[in-house]
């Protein structure tokens, strides 16, 4: 983390999942990030996957903990982007989640100039297992995220991740069991009757946790 920031607002951008989950509790408990002031941004995301009504239950019982239980103030708040308006152009593929992130949180920061980092979810596993496709992708995110602040007149803030020397399983490992029975990972949810989501263990980051956690 650059010096000359020392004291700079981190923006938190969390989903509610593993990874993210990851983030804020380092963020919440390391005395290295004790004197940033802190905010948590959750991204309400409507697309075909219909994940948003899940990860906004996870986000919410997980931010609950946070505020009974952790030592340091933190400002809570939210965006909704929605893709769903595509389905007429029969579209092959819809807006990725770290493009989003990206041009919302640089917004973010244009408008908020304490701002000096944006907290991300990526980890050891990501990056040994994500191969070339995954590293471009995180190359055109932070390009986007560069261009939304490219006329802020010298202002810049800056990507960090808090957890990218640790696997996921270790991520799993280091969040508290109030934290993990709560977070949400499955791309195509399930719903009952009540609407309770529930996990499809079909989509690929299902399979990744069968694997790497549970």
């Amino acid at each position: 983390m650059d010096k000359r920031n020392d004291k700079a607002t981190i923006l938190c951008m969390f989903s509610g999942g593993i990874d993210s989950s990851g983030v804020l509790h380092r963020l919440m408990t390391d005395e290295a990030y004790a004197d940033h002031p802190l905010i948590v941004h959750h991204i309400h995301i409507l697309n075909r996957e219909n994940r948003a009504n899940a990860e906004a239950k996870a986000v919410k019982a997980i931010l609950s903990y946070y505020k009974s239980a952790a030592k340091r103030p933190f400002t809570v708040s939210g965006s909704t982007f929605n893709s769903t308006g595509f389905a007429p152009l029969k579209a092959n593929r819809f807006p990725f989640d770290m493009d989003i992130c990206a041009f919302l949180s640089a917004n973010i920061c244009a408008a908020r100039k304490d701002i000096g980092f944006v907290a991300m979810g990526r980890t050891k596993t990501d990056v040994e297992s994500g191969g070339a496709n995954f590293m471009k992708r995180m190359q055109r995110a932070q390009a986007i995220f560069k261009s939304v602040l490219s006329l802020e007149n010298g202002y810049s803030a800056e990507y960090i991740f808090p957890m990218v020397d640790f696997t996921k399983k270790e991520v799993w490992d280091f969040l508290p069991e109030e934290v993990r029975s709560n977070t949400w990972w499955c791309r195509r949810p399930v719903y009952s009757e009540d609407k309770k989501p529930e996990v499809c263990g079909k989509c690929h980051t299902c399979k990744e946790v069968n694997e790497l956690i549970l």
